[in-house]
């Protein structure tokens, strides 16, 4: 990629490390909740529970270790996160203690979450604008990489549910990448580049500026109604699988495999494109693609038709969740601007929203009237998004008038 060569140093590196920590997360993910079922007294459906936990958790931590980072600075919260994240990953290892690994699952959702609000500030301030959304490109491909890769190596290394190998990799992986993060910071003084800026930034007056931020408001609301569709597509396709397409469920597999694999080779492409385009520009084509993949599945009868389906899919997928971090960094003050990505992270309320808004429709009807929801769901957002941006350009034009008047 033509961009890599402009991006600053640390920003290789916080892509690079995206592979490699996702590669440690992938390796557990998998497994994770058969490793709960074992050593936790607790049901597949409790378990299930605890798990929506720790994303909510997730939400709440991405949004504190955003606003954190512009009040003690990026290197502290990211460094304090990758740290912590590696002792919570042996503590999984003390499996006979059930309570310490309920404890420890949704303490991770929330420190694991501090990182990645600070990461996307951090690609942000050292980045010129018009090379952000190809960053924010990589950085969605990166972890996409260290996704498909990590299943793979866990099974290469034979374990299997019981298993603590994972949870020693993933410690090494977080502590390494702390100590490679730290010393590069260091080295390019980046403690005077990014968070910590304003001393006159307090808590108090973060929470004020968002919420006065009605674009803001706007975009949450959109990304939010996205996520709802996307962001646990897995889950709605194996309900609608086992409920209507029995035959089909083995199938998943199959298509999550494609998923990986359209990412990894059409994202670079996809990015080069996009960037001569506006982040809503971007938006407007992936969710018209996830809309177009969302309503295929609902009419697709075999193999190669739900294999079409995903691949506008994901296709879609590639194309909309960098632009919205991309819009996001269009109205964020750069002083606040860690405060503004971690509140972007209360769009995974639709993680936590979509299963169970899927299944119910699902139970209640049918997957034809589920799919049809879901993709007036990703239009809807749209509109959001577009609300957003008119709001933000008669704001420009307010000032602008106001200003030529003084």
């Amino acid at each position: 990629m033509k961009k890599w060569k402009e991006f600053h140093p640390i920003v290789k590196l916080i892509l690079i490390g995206s592979i490699i920590t996702n590669i440690s997360n992938g390796m557990i993910v998998p497994y994770f909740t058969l490793y709960l079922y074992e050593y936790v007294n607790l049901n597949i459906v409790q378990i299930g529970f605890l798990i929506g936990i720790s994303s909510l958790a997730a939400m709440i931590g991405g949004f504190f270790g955003g606003t954190l980072s512009d009040l003690i600075g990026r290197r502290s919260v990211m460094t304090i996160s990758l740290v912590i994240s590696a002792f919570v990953m042996v503590g999984f290892t003390f499996h006979t203690f059930p309570l310490l690994l309920i404890l420890l699952t949704i303490v991770k959702g929330f420190i694991v979450s501090f990182f990645d609000p600070c990461a996307k500030a951090l690609i942000s301030d050292l980045t010129k604008k018009e090379h952000r959304l190809s960053a924010f490109s990589m950085k969605y491909f990166s972890v996409n990489i260290g996704f498909a890769i990590g299943p793979i190596v866990g099974i290469l290394l034979a374990l299997n549910e019981t298993s603590t190998v994972p949870f020693y990799i993933a410690f090494s992986i977080f502590l390494t990448y702390s100590l490679l993060l730290n010393m590069l910071l260091t080295k390019y003084n980046v403690s005077k580049i990014s968070g910590k800026n304003n001393n006159s930034t307090s808590i108090g007056s973060s929470f004020k500026t968002l919420a006065r931020d009605k674009v803001l408001f706007l975009f949450l609301i959109g990304g939010t109604l996205a996520t709802i569709v996307h962001g646990e597509f897995t889950v709605t396709l194996s309900q609608y699988f086992n409920v209507e397409f029995k035959r089909g469920l083995v199938y998943l597999g199959i298509l999550w495999s494609v998923h990986s694999i359209v990412i990894i080779f059409l994202t670079i492409p996809i990015s080069n494109f996009m960037s001569s385009r506006t982040p809503l520009q971007a938006i407007k084509i992936g969710t018209i693609l996830f809309a177009l993949g969302t309503i295929f599945f609902g009419i697709s009868f075999n193999l190669p038709t739900f294999l079409v389906a995903m691949i506008i899919f994901t296709i879609g997928e590639i194309f909309l969740i960098p632009a919205e971090y991309a819009i996001i960094d269009e109205i964020t003050p750069e002083h606040i601007r860690g405060t503004y990505y971690g509140a972007a992270s209360f769009t995974t309320l639709g993680s936590f929203i979509g299963p169970g808004l899927s299944s119910l429709l699902l139970v209640k009807f049918n997957g034809y009237v589920m799919f049809i929801f879901l993709t007036c769901i990703c239009l809807i957002s749209i509109l959001f998004y577009m609300w957003g941006m008119r709001v933000k350009n008669s704001q420009h034009i307010e000032v602008a008038v106001v200003t030529k008047l003084k």
